[in-house]
């Protein structure tokens, strides 16, 4: 049925308003995603970036400074590490989108019994937020790049309010917490950047319709 409703929106479209491709993506001018404000521990100034994809269909947030460990030395602030970024977003005339798919990439080390977990939140200015916490490890040691998908269901989307700029407020955080007391230095827990491309990354997914009335 979905798929349906979009195909006939494609043809309304040609004759009557903004142009949108196959899959309801606007396609006569591009989103644009700009950092209205950056705070937190975890990105300090000039470590954070925002860019559009080419084809409208979402954004990627790198961190190039977030970095928790726990274990060994290190203190209990060293164990967290947050960033919540107010992203101004310029949406094409004519369109709202929700966000429907969240990816985030890191690297983990993770001594068994230790726990890495990851918390992000996301809203648009003046909604209620969603809010996602996964472990990292599920428990297990880790010593690898890990993925996690988040998707959301239509009926529990959230939509920007229709035909015009938005701020999209994105919160994430990491925290370590150590299996006990070490009993050396060496017996350290942490999360990191993307053994590939060296950030950790959010890769946000948008769902696009046209306005109505």
């Amino acid at each position: 049925m979905l798929k349906t409703l979009i195909a006939a929106g494609v043809a309304l479209s040609l004759l009557t308003g903004p142009t949108w491709d196959i899959e309801g993506v606007p396609t006569d001018e591009k989103v644009t995603a700009n950092l209205a404000a950056v705070n937190g521990s975890g990105c300090p100034a000039g470590t954070v970036a925002v860019v559009p994809y080419p084809d409208n269909t979402g954004i990627i947030l790198s961190y190039s400074s977030f970095f928790v460990q726990r274990g060994g030395d290190s203190t209990v602030l060293q164990g967290y590490q947050n960033c919540n970024l107010d992203i101004l977003m310029g949406i094409p005339a004519g369109f709202t989108f929700a966000v429907s798919r969240v990816v985030y990439h890191g690297y983990a080390y993770v001594l068994p019994g230790a726990t890495a977990r990851l918390v992000a939140k996301y809203n648009f200015q003046g909604q209620a937020a969603t809010t996602s916490s996964y472990v990292l490890n599920d428990g297990k040691p880790l010593d690898d790049n890990w993925t996690i998908i988040d998707e959301f269901p239509v009926a529990e989307l959230s939509w920007s309010p229709c035909g015009r700029d938005v701020i999209l407020t994105d919160a994430f955080e990491l925290r370590v917490q150590p299996y006990g007391p070490s009993s050396s230095l060496t017996d350290v827990s942490f999360v990191t950047a993307n053994k590939s491309d060296h950030s950790i990354r959010t890769e946000i997914n948008f769902t696009w319709q046209q306005c109505k009335g």
